[in-house]
């Protein structure tokens, strides 16, 4: 006699029989669900096999979702001497079954309670003959899955993030499978002052699942109670223990000062950076040609929202050239006042005129020598001396000019690779001009010059952390060819 294994098709009811592969949502204590174990399949419904064919057509478990306590009636209503029906349990059975076999027995009822919320889940097998089959004996399987759903239970856990005005909210959700949702409640006087918005939590297993939520619109310096609440079914689960957390406190602001540019004879730009404290806050710059100062810029005010360090700058116009100044940054708000370090930077003199090319005779009765001019390079290139100081976003340097080359004009340029300004998805090998200065009517003598990146160069140095430059400076004398040094800098 040959033996062939099929699955089980089975009809879920809750009262009366109905086809369908699931129960629910959970039911109310002391349901009673029926499960018919013993409807066979009829040839040639191949996909019932779970042997040859069951790779063809699989035939997935069936799902009945109960609440704790309930019942499952299991029933074998073949009248036919030939079938017998069995449960075999494939994971840990219920604690309570009454007359459920676990070995083909003909024509039973039984039942089984679930007291402990969980998964179970067992197969049903129904051995039958079929005299007129060339297979003889037949032996169906069909596998179920019961989930019992029990009351959430949730915790409150720590919060995090805390801020002047925001914290996010934390704690756990265990959701004995159900659907939850879930909501937190906050306040300074009390819990229930506020309340989150409500989210679901997307699984409905047996595990805890982490669960937060952010708050904003705190008071800076408070201290705050909240809670985590689970809903399920209409009823509310509180954690049990309801936690507190501080806000930060605002304070006086901090004050940067950082090195100025100075990009012609008569101006300058100053520059710092503030942190607020966690309030609206005032800065300007202190100035002059000593530590008195003696001169502010105007104020300008930098909003709560703009959170951590902010740079700051103020230009200034009319100095006199060749001249050092001071300036330090000052930043104001209700809880205090901080002023920067001093620091100090010298304007650019401004170019000597050129002496008139026809000379004025002088009286006497000797003329003196005319002036003799050496024929001599415009610039002095053993005289180029680059500075790139670190943390710096700008390059300084000075450079001799020869008198062949006073009244000219000079240019600097700072390149940098594609590359090295790309990102690592977007990599380019072409060069490009991240800074530039021009500057005409030269003295001769030393000439200095400051060259800063552009916004696009200082974000990639930010980024690498160095940034390696070819300087290119080119002086264009009144008369005769151009010239062109470079030199190859990285700052960091």
């Amino acid at each position: 006699m040959k033996l062939r294994k099929r699955y089980l098709p089975v009809a879920a009811v809750l009262g009366v029989a109905v086809l369908g592969a699931a129960v629910s949502p959970a039911l109310a204590a002391a349901s009673v669900v029926q499960l018919e174990v013993n409807q066979n399949c009829v040839d040639p419904e191949w996909q019932c096999w779970t042997t040859e064919f069951s790779a063809l057509k699989p035939q997935p478990a069936l799902m009945v979702k109960i609440a704790a306590g309930d019942e499952i009636m299991f029933t074998d209503h073949e009248p036919s001497s030939k079938t017998a029906a069995a449960v075999v349990w494939t994971s840990t059975p219920p604690s309570s079954c009454t007359s459920v076999p676990t070995s083909a027995m003909i024509n039973w009822t039984g039942k089984c309670t679930f007291a402990t919320p969980g998964t179970y889940n067992f197969e049903s097998s129904t051995l039958f003959e079929e005299p007129h089959s060339l297979y003889g004996n037949n032996i169906n399987y069909r596998k179920y899955q019961i989930t019992v759903a029990g009351p959430p239970t949730d915790a409150t856990t720590k919060a995090s993030g805390e801020t002047q005005t925001e914290a996010m909210l934390n704690g756990s959700i265990n959701p004995e499978g159900n659907t939850v949702e879930y909501h937190f409640e906050y306040g300074s006087g009390s819990v229930t002052e506020h309340t989150t918005s409500p989210s679901t939590l997307s699984a409905a297993d047996f595990t805890s699942d982490p669960v937060s939520a952010p708050v904003t619109g705190l008071q800076p310096g408070m201290t705050y109670q909240f809670q985590l609440v689970a809903t399920y079914g209409g009823n509310a689960v509180a954690g049990a223990t309801t936690l507190t957390f501080k806000t930060n406190t605002v304070a006086a602001p901090t004050a940067t000062t950082l090195a100025a540019e100075v990009p012609k004879e008569t101006e300058a730009t100053l520059k710092g950076t503030v942190n607020l404290g966690g309030e609206a806050t005032e800065y300007f710059f202190e100035y002059g040609t000593d530590t008195n100062y003696g001169q502010k810029t105007a104020k300008a005010i930098l909003q709560t929202s703009a959170g951590g360090n902010q740079g700051v700058s103020a230009a200034l116009k009319g100095l006199t050239p060749g001249t050092e100044y001071h300036f330090r940054l000052v930043a104001e708000n209700k809880h205090g006042s901080e002023k920067g370090v001093d620091r100090s930077f010298k304007t650019m003199s401004t170019p000597a005129k050129e002496p008139s090319s026809t000379p004025t005779p002088t009286p006497g009765p000797i003329s003196p020598e005319p002036e003799i001019v050496p024929l001599v390079s415009p610039l002095v290139e053993s005289s180029l001396k680059l500075t790139a100081p670190r943390h710096s976003s700008s390059v300084n340097g000075s450079v001799e000019v020869s008198k062949s080359g006073a009244g000219g004009r000079l240019e600097v340029d700072l390149i940098a690779k594609g590359a090295s300004l790309a990102t690592a998805r977007h990599r380019k090998s072409t060069s490009t001009v991240v800074g530039r200065l021009e500057r005409t009517s030269l003295s001769a003598g030393k000439v200095s010059f400051a060259v800063s990146l552009n916004a696009k160069a200082k974000s990639a140095l930010r980024r690498h952390h160095k940034l390696a430059l070819t300087v290119k400076i080119t002086l264009t004398p009144l008369h005769g060819a151009a010239m062109t040094l470079t030199r190859s800098v990285v700052l960091r």
